[in-house]
C-alpha cells in the first residue's frame, strides 16, 4: 500500500463515523457500482484523491436518489460508499 493511497484511505475512513450509518447496505453497493461503472480506470478514480472521490461518489448518489434508488440518509449512504472505495483503493 503505497502511502498515498493509505492516507485517502484513512480520510474516507475516518470521514465516514461522523454520518448516520446507512439503513440499507443494498443502497451503499448501487452507489460503489455507479461509482465503478463511471469511473472504470481505478487508478485514475484513486488518484484523483478523496476530493476526486467525494465528488465522483457525490454525483452518483444525487442521481440515485433523484431517480427514487436511495430512500435512506443519502449522507450516510454516500460516506459509506465513498469509506468503501477508499478502502479499496488501498487495497483493502
Amino acid at each position: 500500500m503505497t502511502f498515498k493511497f493509505a492516507v485517502l484511505a484513512a480520510a474516507l475512513i475516518l470521514a465516514a463515523p461522523l454520518a448516520q450509518a446507512a439503513e440499507n447496505p443494498a443502497e451503499v453497493d448501487a452507489v460503489v457500482s455507479a461509482v465503478t461503472a463511471a469511473n472504470p480506470d481505478k487508478a485514475k478514480l484513486c488518484g484523483s484523491g478523496p476530493a476526486g472521490i467525494q465528488g465522483a461518489v457525490s454525483t452518483q448518489v444525487r442521481a440515485l436518489a433523484q431517480a427514487g434508488k436511495i430512500k435512506g440518509n443519502p449522507q450516510a449512504v454516500g460516506a459509506e460508499a465513498g469509506g468503501k472505495i477508499g478502502k479499496s483503493c488501498s487495497g483493502g
